[in-house]
Order: C-alpha cells, then sequence, then structure tokens
C-alpha cells in the first residue's frame, strides 16, 4: 500500500498519558501530522482483561486505517503487551509500534553485571547484599501480570533483584489532574518508600512520565529511570524515514479525539503537550 507522506501518524491510549509518547514523536518528527485518540470511555485499560484489549485495540486500530494513517502508534505499555501479534495481522500494510517495557536503557554499554555480585533474589525481598543491583518495575495491573513482562524478566538469566509493583493511581492521578493532592502523594510515598535503595525504577506506563518530578523527590537523583517513550518514538521515525515516509509540512496539525473532552482538559492537553516551539494547529473533536 502506497502512502501519501501528508498522511497522519495515529496515537492512541486509554487518556492523557500516551501524550508522553506525542511528545517524544514530535521531538523527532516535528512536521508530521498526528491523530491522538484519548479512549476516555474505556479507562483505565490497567484492570481490563486481555480479550477485553484486544477488542478494544482492534476497534481502534480499524478506525485509524480508515481514515489513512501511515503508521500507528500504540502509545500505551498496557495495551501493547496484550497482544501485539494479533494488532499488527489485522492490517499487514501499516506499520504499528507498541510501547513495550525495556531493559536496554539498564543493560547498556558500560555497565559492569557479573553473576558473582548480582542475583535475582524476589523471595527474600529487599534483605539482600548492597552489592546486588535492584529494579522496580512500577506499572498497571494488567502489565505487572502480562506475559510478556513476566518473559522479559525470565530473560534476564537472574542477573539483577527485580522487583514489580502495581500503581494503577498514578494513572487515575495523571488523568485526574490530581498529582498535586494530598492523597496522591501520600500513596506515592507508600509505594516507593520501601524501595528507597534500588539502582533503576522502570515506568511501565506511558501516564507515570507525567510524575516523574514527585517519583524523583522521594527516590532522590542517584536512582536512573527510564521508560520505553524515546524508543517507541526512534523505532517509528526510523521506519519512516527509512521508507520516505517522513513529512515536511509546514501546517502540520496534531488533531485530540477524546470522547470525554470539555474546556478543562483541552487546557490540560494545550499544557501537556510539547510541540518544541514548531507552530502546529491543535484540534479537538469527540469522534473521528
Amino acid at each position: 500500500m502506497k502512502y501519501d507522506i501528508q498522511n497522519f501518524i495515529g496515537v492512541f491510549d486509554s487518556g492523557i498519558g500516551g501524550i508522553s509518547v506525542l511528545n517524544e514523536l514530535l521531538n523527532l518528527m516535528p512536521d508530521e501530522n498526528y491523530i491522538y485518540f484519548a479512549d476516555s470511555a474505556n479507562f483505565p485499560y490497567g484492570k481490563k482483561s486481555k480479550s477485553e484489549l484486544v477488542n478494544i485495540g482492534q476497534g481502534i486500530i480499524g478506525e485509524f486505517a480508515n481514515h489513512n494513517a501511515k503508521s500507528i502508534v500504540i502509545a500505551c505499555n498496557t495495551m501493547s503487551t496484550s497482544d501485539m501479534p494479533s494488532f499488527s495481522a489485522l492490517y499487514p500494510n501499516i506499520k504499528m509500534f507498541g510501547t513495550f517495557p525495556s531493559f536496554t536503557h539498564i543493560f547498556k554499554p558500560g555497565l559492569t553485571i557479573s553473576e558473582d555480585n548480582i542475583s535475582f533474589d524476589r523471595e527474600n525481598g529487599l534483605k539482600i547484599n548492597r552489592d546486588k543491583k535492584k529494579l522496580l518495575i512500577i506499572a498497571t495491573t494488567s502489565t505487572c501480570k502480562s506475559k510478556f513482562l513476566n518473559d522479559l524478566i525470565k530473560e534476564t538469566n537472574g542477573l539483577m533483584s527485580i522487583y514489580v509493583e502495581p500503581a494503577d493511581f498514578i494513572a487515575k492521578a495523571v488523568e485526574r489532574n490530581e498529582l498535586n493532592s494530598y492523597e496522591f502523594n501520600n500513596e506515592l510515598k507508600s509505594l516507593l518508600n520501601d524501595y528507597l535503595d534500588i539502582d533503576y525504577l522502570m515506568l511501565g506506563c506511558t501516564h507515570f512520565p507525567f510524575a516523574l518530578n514527585k517519583i524523583k523527590s522521594i527516590l532522590g537523583d542517584k536512582v536512573q529511570i527510564t521508560s520505553s517513550c524515546e524508543t517507541t518514538a526512534s523505532n517509528c521515525y526510523k521506519y519512516l524515514s527509512d521508507n520516505n515516509l517522513l513529512n515536511n509540512s509546514q501546517n502540520a496539525y496534531i488533531k485530540i479525539i477524546d470522547y470525554n473532552i470539555n474546556d478543562e482538559k483541552k487546557e490540560l492537553y494545550q499544557n501537556l503537550i510539547n510541540t518544541k516551539g514548531k507552530s502546529h494547529t491543535i484540534l479537538f473533536g469527540k469522534t473521528f
């Protein structure tokens, strides 16, 4: 299938969390047109079953395909880890990119890892030798239980102590614009206080980067924090570049589709979207 380079890139999530991925896409591809679908009618995805997620995802992808998306970015770890192969099989001619937890930024060149000083010790909780590296993964309940994440952990071959904690409340606070509330900050501290000596934190939900400052205020600067937003955007950029599909429009647009859109939400979207100085026309609607 041949696409016009001015066709849009489709991006979707259960709510506003995927804007963190959209911002990375805008950073790499500021001249592209984007349609961002916030599936607020089905928020949150975090505790839905695999079959529910697949049905929802297939419906949204079908809408993007019907409106001639040139690529699709699933800006949600929960949806991406549900059944990416089934999504890709729906429209094999449209390149799709999921947002997955990844250890790429942790097991990177220059980091010395040996079985002598690092071990996998989930059974003993936090009672481990300080010489052993420790990673905490926070994600939605569905992602924590996903086969993808469990297989990913197994692939480390016991080289790190890995802890997994569901943190659906962070996504809810982002959606409600309640990151400054006492209740949220108290719950975040309660979650992280048992992990103040970790070496790495992986954000396994695209909503979570919006709470990054709050997280850093608890964990400090010594913890290396990583998310998959940059990797997803980079993969999309490489594909479009390699296939001569990059846009060079001087009148690019971003269309936000949210069934529950209102003036307050419009302001929140506009505050969160970072166009890096590029003058995009930002449009809002409840349907395609």
